[in-house]
């Protein structure tokens, strides 16, 4: 197998591996940096932007009129029915929308939904017409869709499916502080959890490369445990949101990957599209019990996670299952700090739901063979 095909496939990349670089072009991150979109279109090249958000950053703050203005005549149009996990419904109609706007470029503003929306839209445009229409990402919260190639969204019998081409990464990311004092509190700290599942998970990719992408995620996971619970306590600290901003970015730095990142996000997956729970929400659920699961049974992955011990100001308790079960328990207690601790019931999530969940996660189904260790991680979810 060529080396590239498998970018080095081992769990352990500290001393082979392989980094394929995303085709993103700009990080931009300031306060204030939001309302120069102008200058970040014709950057591109582009002349016409349309919008892709929701319908909470639309009506109930000033985020999209002020971003429609600094676009000024270049504004063609916006679409704010995006709703929670990417309806494919919504989809479509945003698709013929900008299709007859004549736009040169989208810009996608709000958490994972919308930014994953307008990739989804880029991609059926490409489908329609063989033209790939760039985006431009403006994050409100700490998901971090911005700096992958793939995007899920939801069908109408809600199941989550995803499409993944490298020019679905958006062009540009603008990580602005003062447009993340307009998302909820709860919001803000649930998606930073869903951060850490990405750099906790991308210790143990198997196509993650030592550098840079494990090293920022270290780096991520110390600033995760650092200011989030500021974040908690201040939410009106702009800084801390900021640096949060950038924590999340190198939680998941840009590289291109195909496929799932890990068994936390698998089971997020199942349950956020099929019960209605809030990405950050499943994270909170599902991270420490996976990470809890890799320390007794995954030693080559224990010893990845081991390596958080230092970052967030734990002593090595002399073995990698050892270390693993105090991040895991770590994880816990900043779920708890935050005030996100809860479970399936609360939402509403049926009992005996176990197999389905499992089925729905794991590929290969029940000769996956963590499908019984999955069943007992989402039966103690309840």
């Amino acid at each position: 197998m060529s080396f590239f095909a498998n970018q080095g496939g081992q769990v352990d990349s500290s001393l082979v591996g392989c980094y394929p670089a995303s085709p993103v072009k700009f990080m931009i991150y300031g306060r204030g940096t939001a309302k120069k979109l102008d200058e970040v279109i014709a950057k591109l090249g582009a002349s016409k932007a349309f919008i892709i958000t929701g319908q909470s950053l639309s009506t109930r703050t000033p985020v999209i009129k002020d971003a429609e203005a600094s676009l000024g005549k270049a504004h063609v149009g916006t679409f704010n029915k995006i709703g929670q996990h990417a309806p494919i419904g919504a989809i479509r109609e945003a698709t013929e929308l900008v299709k007859k706007s004549g736009a040169d470029v989208l810009i996608s503003i709000g958490g994972g939904s919308p930014i994953d929306s307008a990739k989804a839209i880029a991609y059926q445009i490409h489908e329609d017409t063989g033209k790939w229409i760039p985006s431009i990402a403006v994050p409100t919260t700490l998901s971090v869709a911005e700096t992958t190639q793939n995007a899920g969204f939801t069908t109408e019998d809600k199941k989550k499916i995803a499409v993944s081409d490298p020019e679905l990464v958006p062009k540009v990311v603008v990580y602005d502080g003062d447009l993340a004092l307009y998302t909820p509190t709860n919001l803000w700290t649930s998606t930073g959890i869903r951060a850490l599942d990405h750099a906790v998970e991308l210790l143990y990719h198997p196509l993650a490369a030592e550098v840079p992408t494990k090293r920022l995620a270290l780096e991520a996971i110390r600033d995760l445990f650092t200011y989030l619970p500021k974040s908690k306590t201040n939410p009106e600290d702009v800084d801390v949101r900021q640096k949060l901003f950038l924590a999340c970015y190198a939680a998941l730095f840009p590289f291109l990957y195909t496929g799932g990142v890990g068994l936390s996000h698998s089971i997020g997956h199942a349950l956020g599209a099929t019960y209605n729970i809030p990405h950050g929400i499943t994270s909170c659920l599902t991270l420490a019990p996976v990470v809890a699961l890799k320390a007794k049974t995954k030693p080559d992955e224990a010893r990845m996670i081991a390596r958080v011990i230092p970052y967030i100001g734990k002593t090595s308790e002399g073995s990698d299952e050892k270390d693993s079960l105090v991040v895991s328990q770590a994880i816990a207690g900043l779920v708890e700090v935050l005030g996100h601790k809860t479970s399936l019931t609360e939402y509403k999530v049926p009992p005996g739901e176990e197999e389905p969940i499992a089925l729905h996660a794991l590929v290969g189904g029940k000769e996956h063979p963590d499908f019984e260790n999955l069943i007992n991680i989402v039966h103690n979810l309840y």
